[in-house]
Parts: structure tokens; sequence; C-alpha cells
């Protein structure tokens, strides 16, 4: 069953101007209309069903206090919102196509009342893959009774529970993604699931080097668990759980940390996003959305990429299992709030920004990992027959939900 998660945001919280409506000397600002959940800036969560199914919430239309005559308040969906909200939060959401959602255009706040309830009822639907929907509702008009600006709309919004069959990969699947044009970045984002274990089932992170991605490029970007680098303090033996980043010289190499304080775990799920900014040179490492370190590769390097090899460090350095999902890569440099907002959902198939996207989602049987952007990079498991890869089916496909 898909689920839908649904958080309600408020913009902004009441103006100041409110704590001056109590007062009956104050003839400045007589009266407003506004949404109470606006105003406390309140946040929560309604699970929808498979698509069809409906589920609805309520929100108040209120006044600071009351009026003699019935106060008729006009509602509808209006797009400036929502880009205003996306714009604040740094978030991409579309607008609710109107057939999926539902609510009164016209409410009335009774003669002698404060406030009138608005039901909002919402039917579940599928809708683009990857895309975030939001219903921003807003106070358009009232008759005789000022709008607040700061409370007088706000933003519903659905995003969909990440819930997918992910591949186990070991040496003998090392792929290559070949690009058939070449593709200069000055910035970019690279970010993607991952999970290590021994292929006993427990354990994992058992030597070093083993190698996730190794781009094709004129600067280098390589990246793997484990280097001869960290001692374990007790036992005096070599620590491989560790994520490092090979990028452009020794200088800016960097990794997730000293294992001895911040071990990777093995059987756990872990996010990680590696950033690059050529304006200030500046390369970050995120893990599950927070920043864990940094280093400088120069201002003004431009990478021009032409190809991926996947799992490739061989046999002898390969002998955990890894599963992974959700690789994406960006022509732009990705915030902490975008990382964070976006690591357990899907994004846009189509978004102009992405170089490729693979899902990892295809199941049992498959024996590619489609590039959903249309921009070609499939990659064919096993497909890199010099790192080892003869197996062109993953180790096996275990379904995962990230909540």
């Amino acid at each position: 069953m898909k689920k839908i998660a649904i958080n309600i945001f408020a913009l902004g919280i009441i103006a100041s101007a409110f704590t001056a409506c109590d007062d009956a000397k104050n003839d400045v600002i007589d009266n407003m209309v506004y949404i109470s959940e606006a105003a406390s800036d309140p946040s929560t969560e309604i699970i929808l069903g498979q698509a069809g199914e409906k589920s609805s919430t309520s929100i108040s239309v209120r006044m600071a206090h009351k009026v003699a005559a019935d106060t008729k308040v006009k509602l509808a969906l209006d797009e400036g919102v929502l880009a205003a909200y996306n714009k604040l939060n740094q978030t991409e959401y579309q607008i609710i196509p109107s057939e999926y959602v539902t609510f009164p255009a016209e409410v009335v706040i009774p003669a002698g009342s404060v406030s009138a309830e608005v039901e909002v009822e919402i039917t579940s639907f599928d809708g683009e893959a990857g895309v975030e929907y939001a219903a921003p509702i807003k106070v358009m008009e009232s008759n005789g009774v000022q709008l607040s600006n700061s409370t007088s709309q706000y933003v519903i919004t659905f995003g969909k529970v990440l819930r997918q069959y992910a591949p186990t990969f070991y040496y003998n699947n090392a792929m290559l993604m070949n690009w058939e044009n070449p593709v200069e970045l000055s910035n970019f984002t690279l970010e993607w699931w991952v999970r290590c274990t021994g292929r006993s089932g427990t354990g994992g992170f058992s030597i070093n080097n083993q190698a996730l991605f190794s781009f094709v490029a004129n600067y280098e970007l390589y990246v793997r668990f484990g280097d001869i680098v960290y001692v374990d303090k007790n036992t005096g033996r070599n620590m491989f759980n560790f994520l490092q980043i090979k990028t452009m010289g020794i200088d800016a190499n960097y990794d997730s940390g000293d294992p001895n304080n911040n071990p990777l775990k093995g059987g756990e799920w872990i996010h990680f996003a590696h950033t690059y900014d050529a304006g200030t040179g500046d390369v970050v490492l995120y893990m599950n959305g927070v920043e864990v370190n940094r280093n400088n590769g120069g201002a003004g390097n431009v990478f021009t990429f032409t190809g991926l090899n996947m799992f490739s460090s061989g046999s002898s350095y390969f002998r955990d299992y890894i599963e992974m999902c959700q690789l994406r890569m960006w022509k732009t440099t990705r915030s902490a709030a975008q990382i964070q907002k976006n690591m357990k959902k899907e994004v846009k198939y189509t978004d102009p920004n992405l170089v490729f996207y693979l899902p990892m989602n295809e199941g049992e049987g498959s024996d590619t990992l489609h590039d959903v952007t249309g921009n070609g990079h499939d990659c064919v498991i096993g497909s890199n027959t010099a790192a080892g890869g003869n197996n062109k089916y993953a180790q096996a496909w275990t379904e995962y939900s990230f909540e």
C-alpha cells in the first residue's frame, strides 16, 4: 500500500498588530480575518492510503473579535502563496490539481461569533513520479473586515514516504556508466543511500578500499569505505568503518570522521551527500542530512565527467555486501536544507538540474539500473568486466521503507 504523508505548515506568524486588537481604544486596526493555524504555526501529519482513498483535515478562519453582522470569507488555492513558501523553505512543491482537494469557496463567520471551521478533503492520487504537491489556501477577501497579510494564507503539503526494493551488490556486480557526451560542472552534488553488511549477514566494513564510485573525469572523484588512516584506540588495529572521498588532490581529501568517535555501523542504512562549489572551492560531506566534514579543493575548478565506475575495487578489496538506492547527481550545489528535506523522498524525475538519477527500484530479475531523467545514464549490472564484473544480476532485492 502506498502511503502519502501530509505535513501542514503555516506561513508566518500572527502580525504584531494583533496584540493591539484586544485594546478597545485602538481604532487603527479594528479587526482582522486570519487562519487560526497559521497564527500558532503548528505542524501535523495525516497518512493517506491508496489512490482514490479520501482523508480530511480542517482549518479555522477567525477574527480578532466579534462583529454584529455575518462576515463572508472567500477562500481559494493561490500559486503565489506556494511560490513564496517554496522560496522561503527551499522546497519545490507543485500545486495540487484542484480535482483532488475540496473545500468551500465561501464560509461565513456568523454574527456574534469569531470563527468558522473549514473542512478540507483530499483524494489520494499518484501524480507525477517524484513530484511533491501542496494545497496553498488563501483568504482572498472578506466583507468589511481587513485581512491579516501574514496569517491569511496556509499551506498543506503532501509527501510520499519512500518505500522501495533496493539491490544488494558484490564485487562481481561491478558496473560502468558510459557517458555519450562529456558533462562539464563547476557545481554539483552527489547523494545516495547505502547499507554495508558482511556476507554472513553481520558486521561489515571489513577491509579498506571498498570502492563505491570512481568517476572518469579531469579531476579525481573517488568514493570508498575505509583506508589505512585510523587505528582502533583499544586494539591498535586498522579501522575501515568510515567513508572517504578523494578529490582534487591530497589536500582536498576528507572523510566522515574518526571511527573511534563517529563510527559507521554495519547493517544500518546511511544517507550521504557530497557537494562541490567552484565559487568557493568548498567540498562538504553530509551524513543523514547533517554536515560532518568539509574541505577546500580550490575555487574555479570545472569538472569534465565522461564516465562512472561503481563497486570496482575487485575481489581483494570488495569483501562485503553493499545495498544502495536513490543515487542522484545534480548540476547544482544543494543546500543542507534541500538535502535533509529530500533525502527520504523521491525527487522529480525530470528535474532539469539532475545529471542522472538511479532510484534502483527495478526489482527481482532486472539487469539494468535505469536513469529516470531521460539523460541516458543507465547502468548494466556486472558490465565492468575489467573490475571483475561478471554477474548481471544483483545478489538480492529487499524492500525497505525510509521514514
